[in-house]
């Protein structure tokens, strides 16, 4: 890592988290962006580019792209900081949790097959739990991509986590 400038490490000691800026991607790694504010460079973590799962940022962002993000954590120590993408958009649990409650039914997508069961997605940036024992040991016959009707069976609005069952 190259040595700051003390007009970089006053730059950095000036930003608050909750701010807003203007940024520019500069670059990628596997678990996020770097952005580039004024004359600093920061994260952006792939949990704070959108609600919902990010696998690979380069899928979310092209390099040079222009992007409002919020200040969310300021190290003055280390002199660095990280932004985030999505703490601009509605969440959506918040409008998922005032529409929806335990025993609804409701339509979702396997996004992912673990050992355990199926991770579905259910609206952009929500996703639930279809355990095997929902699936009667038929969790091989699923395949990514099936859309299912289902239930919501337990509704844990403090961890944000759905289970789902048939």
């Amino acid at each position: 890592m190259k040595k700051l400038t003390e007009a970089q490490i006053r730059f950095i000691d000036k930003l608050e988290p909750g701010q807003r800026a203007n940024a520019i991607v500069t670059g990628f790694a596997d678990f996020g962006a770097f952005v580039s504010i004024g004359m600093v460079s920061g994260l952006l973590h792939n949990r704070n580019i959108k609600w919902g799962r990010v696998d690979d940022p380069k899928n979310h962002l092209r390099p040079k792209q222009k992007l409002e993000v919020m200040i969310l954590e300021v190290d003055r120590e280390k002199h660095r900081f990280t932004v985030g993408l999505k703490q601009l958009l509605p969440d959506p649990w918040e409008r998922f949790l005032e529409r929806h409650k335990e025993g609804d039914s409701i339509a979702a997508t396997a996004l992912l097959r673990k050992e355990f069961g199926w991770v579905m997605e259910v609206v952009p940036g929500i996703e639930g739990l279809l355990h095997n024992s929902e699936l009667a040991n038929n969790s091989e016959l699923m395949e990514e991509g099936q859309a299912l009707e289902l239930i919501i069976r337990k509704l844990d609005a403090n961890d944000r986590k759905l289970y789902l069952g048939l």
